[in-house]
């Protein structure tokens, strides 16, 4: 279990809706929202031991996350990770070398599926095709905690599309999946639980099943929560036409 224990804050800025408990556990597909700025990419690299003054206590089944179990948390970062000078099949050997549970056969697989070859360079891809590589080797890495952020961002929708097939058909029991995305419909129906971001803090925390059972969707339950006014864009348009702009 990954338990995210925020600190108490005494600095007058903080939210002061934040949860104090959040724990992850195998098995999920956990989708991290948030408004841009919010805070998603913070957290993770927090998680992950990237942060130099962190706001949240990180255990890993019951242990701190340091360099003896950091290898159970897996990144797919759209900062992109890998050494740029690398071919892909030098990335792969970088890994094979550095994370003793590296899914070799999984790795395979999936670069043969999106065609991707292992002689490409990675500085020379397209930023598509980085996030491609990206996700690849987060979900080889054989860590039980995968984060990925914002994985999908300049694929095409076909290519989304095989992503989430692909992740419902490859996760197995011990991992937990985090993705963290503005593709909230596109995710809807593969996760199962939502964990809602607001200044570097988590706010809500809800299953699908208690969404199905309150009858609301994540997008209608997201609007509600950061008060998105739909009226807003016509309002405004309605006033830069009453001023001929």
């Amino acid at each position: 279990m990954l338990e995210i224990k925020s600190y108490k804050r005494s600095f007058p800025t903080q939210n002061e809706s934040f949860l104090e408990h959040v724990s992850l556990k195998p098995g999920e597909i956990v989708a991290l929202l948030g408004k841009n700025g919010s805070g998603k990419t913070t957290l993770i690299k927090e998680i992950l031991g990237m942060k130099e003054r962190p706001m949240h206590e990180i255990t890993l089944d019951g242990a701190p996350v340091t360099y003896k179990n950091l290898h159970r948390l897996s990144l797919g970062s759209c900062e992109h990770t890998f050494f740029g000078e690398f071919t892909v099949a030098e990335q792969r050997e970088f890994y094979e070398m550095n994370f003793p549970e590296f899914r070799k056969e999984r790795f395979k697989l999936l670069t043969e599926y999106f065609e991707i070859p292992l002689k490409w360079k990675l500085k020379e891809l397209s930023v598509g095709e980085k996030n491609q590589v990206e996700t690849v080797f987060a979900l080889c890495q054989g860590g039980d905690y995968i984060f990925l952020d914002e994985p999908f961002a300049n694929n095409d929708l076909f290519h989304r599309k095989d992503y989430y097939k692909l992740l419902l058909g490859l996760l197995e029991e011990n991992e937990c999946l985090v993705i963290a995305t503005h593709l909230v419909e596109e995710v809807e129906s593969m996760i199962n639980r939502v964990l809602l971001v607001d200044k570097l803090d988590i706010v809500a925390d809800v299953s699908m099943d208690e969404m199905e059972e309150s009858n609301t969707d994540v997008v209608t339950w997201l609007k509600k929560k950061l008060n998105y006014n739909e009226g807003r864009a016509a309002e405004f348009i309605r006033r830069m036409e009453d001023r001929d702009v």
